[in-house]
């Protein structure tokens, strides 16, 4: 995944993502159901024990901008630390509802007119919502909660599952009790086939719980009633959501009767239609559909489908053919040619009438080639890159790269989503072989061979031989992934492509590319090709020197091997099937390493003149540069490599080497800043867990943040404390301001609340008196910073001490007002990229933006510079 990009991916096929809001589940599972247009009930600025309505304007996670019912100005609140409730709890409760005093004086009786109108055109915030502050579905899902699973043919049938895993929702579950013959598996939290712990129980029959294994091993009463009451205890300490899980219930009655006979997908593979039956009636809403040629064996087999009326993967009769979908005739069908009418003869029954599959609504703006990523039916571990291939009624035909087997999905269907999903959570994503795009096909080599070969030499194929020596640069488990040759076609194409392919196998691209740079001009005979290596986010440049005539290929691929401390035949124009003419695996492993190391940046980048340098033992004075980069490049994958055990462990180019470590190689960039992964909608949004922790600042807060980030501290005179403050700052002006990860400060965990300290008070967001000289004296403003605009926000920033090098990155991702003030410190970390310290710092003065609007925008006093 590392070297994968979904954006040069598209570009370069000519094709598009389908919109991420095509895919509910996604969208559903980022939602905190709290939308803009809603009202809730919310106590007074000045009086918490009385209420008023007021209606959401904005919403973004736990932060709310509310405007009171009758009021001309909104303002800021925070849902974790404010009294709210959802309509009709006051009456409910005895509590107090009645307009502010200003409100009231304004409208007098009126106010009740205007109440009345509100309540009967706006929804009202639900309780879930206000009670979860804020927080997603994905972000309430917790490993080690309880779940309810159905079976897959019997809808009364349920056992209990543990949460292993929860990526983005899509959860990894392990039956409780389970040996080895009931694997994990992973389900979306949305799918009807979970529900929360105590679901069955309360249920009653015919609700019950049956071990899923093939022999039921909690047959005996008291075994089951000793594990559900062990399941409980667990249960109570992490209780699961119970409106996040639970069957569908807004499906409508079905019509179906037994006998009755439809098409249905095959569940096994989602490739062909095949002819099935309705055996089994459950109720009004739910029935059993089974694969005609496993009427006998589908409860081992698992050929059926629970369905309701709506179920997407059953079809009238002649949907298959009507479509062009493959259909699979039965087993007893001997004809050649299928035909519905002699087979319903044939096995004595009768077609379901189209009525009975109800109107499904069909698939909208998506067309073939769009791109997304989907779940193998086959193997749900794995996701990949994937296709659209057709579109028929409410189906999708998706391929999946790079096998290229297709499958058909219902355009709902929880197997699916967006691109950038597997990125953003984190989840491996099975890629296509972007390679394989640049390299030129067979057919093409042979029309163009004759034109190219006037200009330019003709190269045969270089083999990779998979069973020589390695190196110490070189995984062997990468070079077995490798293809077995590169080629025929123009040199200087196959050349490149071998040598690409030879940095994607080793430990440390970058440095291996390193060792291959050229200074200077090429020698006679060669010429120079730009090469480059990609390590994480980063990419590396480098001009190689390669071979120019056909002559020169073997000589040439030598000596890049020798480069390497490798065999000298591992790749190379001749294939050495059986045994390498070097006997490389039976000698020592010594007779190929060298000294041909080269260290420091790639020849043409910029390199930063240090007040200070560092001497490093037994080597001359170097400039280094100390990053997070340079420390990633440093994993390393050794173990599973090809160098032997008893090759010494201090090897010149090993990660242990110390003036290895203090080196790295500088990325060519292709913007100045990164883009923001916000925008994507597919993008993972900011844990609201974490910001219920780590972000509810109250004033004292504020002033912590402000005094231990801002505040210059005074340094000591003694040498040693000299020497490290001098160190420190050399290492800080080598950081670069934007992609770097930090690990937690003194200053953030100084912000976080324990359970002995004191919570925020439930109306602490409407004080007003507050004594915060460093705000009144240092910030002055003569307009409101909602009404900012970006170049508002670039200017503010651009004239303080601290953030002035922020400023650029806010003007290009576009920060306004609003957005600059609901910024937080993950949000800011995670999605603008910027180092901790200078996160803070941004943070700080958002915070005094947001207390400065409070203490002087929501009554209109205006202070004037």
């Amino acid at each position: 995944m590392d070297s994968f990009d979904w954006m040069d991916y598209l570009k370069n096929n000519d094709s598009v993502a389908i919109p991420e809001t095509f895919f509910t589940h996604v969208e559903m599972s980022l939602s905190n159901g709290i939308k803009e247009g809603m009202i809730f009930e919310v106590c007074h600025k000045t009086n918490p024990d009385v209420y008023w309505l007021g209606e959401v304007t904005m919403a973004c996670g736990h932060l709310l901008r509310v405007k009171l019912v009758g009021s001309e100005s909104d303002f800021w609140c925070d849902i974790t630390n404010i009294k709210g409730h959802s309509i009709g709890w006051c009456p409910k409760n005895d509590e107090l509802i009645d307009p502010p005093a200003d409100i009231s004086k304004k409208y007098g009786n009126r106010i009740i007119n205007i109440m009345t109108e509100t309540l009967s055109k706006h929804e009202s915030v639900s309780d879930v919502s206000l009670d979860n502050k804020g927080l997603a579905p994905i972000d309430r899902i917790k490993q080690g909660m309880k779940v309810e699973v159905q079976d897959t043919i019997d809808p009364y049938r349920y056992w209990i599952a543990t949460i292993q895993e929860n990526v983005g929702g899509r959860l990894l579950l392990s039956y409780d009790e389970a040996d080895n013959d009931l694997p994990k598996f992973w389900i979306f939290y949305s799918n009807p086939r979970l529900a929360s712990f105590g679901f069955v129980t309360n249920k009653g029959s015919p609700w019950h719980f049956k071990y899923p294994g093939k022999v039921n091993r909690f047959a005996c009463r008291n075994r089951l009633s000793s594990l559900l009451r062990v399941c409980a205890e667990e249960s109570i300490k992490d209780p699961t959501p119970h409106d996040l899980f639970g069957p569908n219930n807004n499906i409508p009655a079905h019509n179906f009767v037994d006998t009755m006979k439809v098409e249905a997908l095959d569940p096994h593979d989602m490739k062909t239609v095949r002819p099935a039956t309705v055996v089994n009636i459950y109720s009004n809403y739910e029935f059993l559909v089974v694969i005609d040629d496993h009427r006998n064996d589908y409860q081992d087999s698992r050929m059926a489908w629970i369905c309701h009326s709506m179920h997407p993967y059953i079809y009238p009769l002649g949907w298959a053919q009507k479509n062009d979908v493959p259909f699979m005739v039965p087993k007893i069908w001997k004809k050649d040619s299928f035909d519905w009418d002699e087979y319903l003869s044939m096995t004595s029954s009768v077609p379901a009438p189209e009525y009975c599959f109800g109107t499904k609504e069909l698939v909208k703006e998506i067309t073939k080639n769009m791109m997304l990523e989907a779940v193998n039916p086959l193997n749900y571990d794995e996701i990949h890159v994937a296709r659209v291939k057709s579109v028929v009624e409410h189906m999708i035909c998706v391929e999946l790269l790079p096998t290229g087997e297709c499958h058909w999905y219902a355009q709902n269907s929880d197997l699916l989503f967006p691109v950038g999903w597997c990125d953003s959570n984190n989840y491996e994503l099975h890629i296509p072989n972007t390679s394989a795009a640049n390299e030129p096909t067979q057919k093409s080599l042979e029309v163009e061979k004759d034109e190219i070969k006037l200009t330019e030499e003709w190269c045969d194929r270089i083999f990779f031989n998979y069973k020589c020596y390695a190196g110490p640069m070189i995984s062997r488990n990468k070079l077995s992934q490798l293809p077995k040759h590169v080629g025929p076609g123009p040199l200087s194409l196959v050349l490149k492509e071998v040598l690409n392919k030879i940095i994607s196998a080793s430990y440390k691209p970058a440095k291996l590319l390193k060792d291959w740079e050229t200074e200077g001009p090429a020698a006679e005979g060669m010429r120079l090709e730009t090469l480059k290596a990609k390590l994480k986010t980063s990419t590396y440049y480098a001009s190689v020197e390669i071979a120019t005539t056909a002559s020169q290929i073997s000589s040439f691929c030598k000596s890049m091997c020798i480069k390497l401390q490798s065999c000298p035949h591992l790749f190379g124009p001749t294939e050495f099937v059986d045994q390498c003419p070097e006997n490389c695996q039976q000698v020592d492993k010594s007779k190929f390493q060298n000294n041909s190391e080269k260290r420091g940046r790639p020849r043409g980048s910029k390199k930063k003149k240090k007040k200070g340098v560092e001497r490093i033992k037994g080597l001359p004075l170097l400039e280094v540069e100390v990053g997070l980069e340079g420390a990633e490049s440093l994993e390393s994958e050794h173990s599973c490599g090809s160098s032997p055990h008893s090759e010494p462990a201090t090897r010149p180019n090993s990660p242990d080497s110390l003036d290895y470590k203090k080196l790295r190689l500088r990325r060519k960039p292709k913007n100045e800043y990164p883009k923001l992964e916000m925008k994507t909608r597919g993008a993972k949004l900011p844990n609201f867990a974490l910001q219920i922790k780590e972000a509810h600042w109250d004033k004292k807060d504020v002033e912590t943040i402000y005094n231990n980030t801002c505040i210059p501290k005074k340094q000591s005179t003694g040498s040693d404390t000299e020497n490290e403050s001098s160190r420190s700052s050399h290492s800080r002006d080598a950081k670069h301001i934007f992609d770097v990860s930090d690990s937690e400060e003194p200053e953030l965990k100084k912000l976080k609340f324990t359970s002995d300290e004191p919570q925020p008070s439930d109306n602490k967001i409407f004080e007003k008196n507050i004594s915060m000289p460093w705000l009144k004296e240092d910030l002055k403003l003569s307009s409101n910073p909602l009404d900012w605009s970006i170049s508002d926000v670039y200017t503010y920033l651009s004239n303080t001490e601290d953030c002035k090098l922020i400023a650029e990155k806010m003007r290009q991702e576009e920060i306004d007002g609003q957005a600059f003030i609901m910024l937080d410190l993950p949000t800011v970390k995670e999605f603008l990229h910027i180092r901790q310290e200078f996160a803070l710092k941004l943070c700080k003065h958002i915070s005094m933006l947001k207390w400065y609007y409070i203490v002087n925008f929501e009554e209109g006093l205006v202070e004037t510079r």
